[in-house]
């Protein structure tokens, strides 16, 4: 949701009743923004899931600040929790998987993937270059994690206007859709955030941002169309990972 969360050593106090299981964590806040993590935090062992000690408040962490916390389960009925994975997010989200121990699940990060995205094009009087584009699984500016079936593509570019037109060029979302591997072609995510909006001025170059909604898992050669008022340019780029 935006955070990074990084954990640190854990810390089991059990008998034949169960007991509880510590774990060290610190949260970072990349964003603008102050942020505490919302998402449901599970420690799973077999088939038992533990959630956080009841009372238990996650920090506030402050735009590109740093919070220190202590993560606290009360386990019952369990001597061990040598098999313990730590679950981030809901079920129905994409989740971080954290084993306590390596090798009981593969790690999921969720870390996002920078793809190196360049090339231009020339729609008329609009030179679109790109600098590159970055898959996640979750929308840092609402805080949230995205669904199973959907990935977040955000995609980087100069907007440059060579015309003459006094008023300059509006460049929306309009101006611009994703094509996937297969040819389909995405429209910006509809949400007020994910979408720059310039008026570029002739002979300027403004950076701007799109952000699109794609099926989880699609990779390979996408393209990044402009469409200025029926012309047409599209610049092809690869994600992988």
């Amino acid at each position: 949701a935006g955070l990074q969360v990084i954990f640190g050593e854990a810390t089991a106090t059990l008998d034949a009743r169960g007991g509880s299981v510590e774990l060290e964590a610190t949260f970072k806040n990349p964003g603008p923004f102050s942020a505490a993590l919302a998402a449901p935090i599970l420690l799973t062992a077999g088939g038992d899931a533990y959630e956080l000690q009841r009372g238990t408040e996650l920090p506030e962490v402050p735009s590109a600040g740093t919070t220190e916390a202590t993560l606290t389960f009360d386990v019952l009925g369990r001597t061990t929790v040598d098999d313990a994975v730590l679950r981030i997010g809901a079920p129905e989200n994409h989740q971080a998987l954290v084993p306590l121990r390596s090798g009981t699940v593969p790690l999921v990060t969720l870390e996002p993937v920078t793809a190196p995205a360049t090339g231009s094009g020339v729609a008329g009087d609009v030179t679109v270059a790109l600098h590159g584009a970055v898959l996640r699984w979750d929308l840092p500016d609402w805080n949230a994690e995205l669904p199973l079936a959907s990935e977040a593509l955000t995609v980087t570019y100069d907007v440059t206007y060579t015309g003459t037109f006094a008023g300059g060029f509006p460049f929306t979302g309009a101006n611009v859709a994703l094509q996937l591997p297969d040819g389909t072609l995405v429209e910006p995510r509809r949400d007020g955030r994910s979408q720059s909006v310039e008026v570029v001025d002739p002979g300027a170059t403004v950076l701007a941002a799109t952000r699109f909604e794609i099926p989880a898992g699609t990779r390979g050669g996408f393209g990044l169309l402009i469409n200025n008022d029926g012309v047409k340019a599209t610049i092809a780029f690869t994600v992988d990972g």
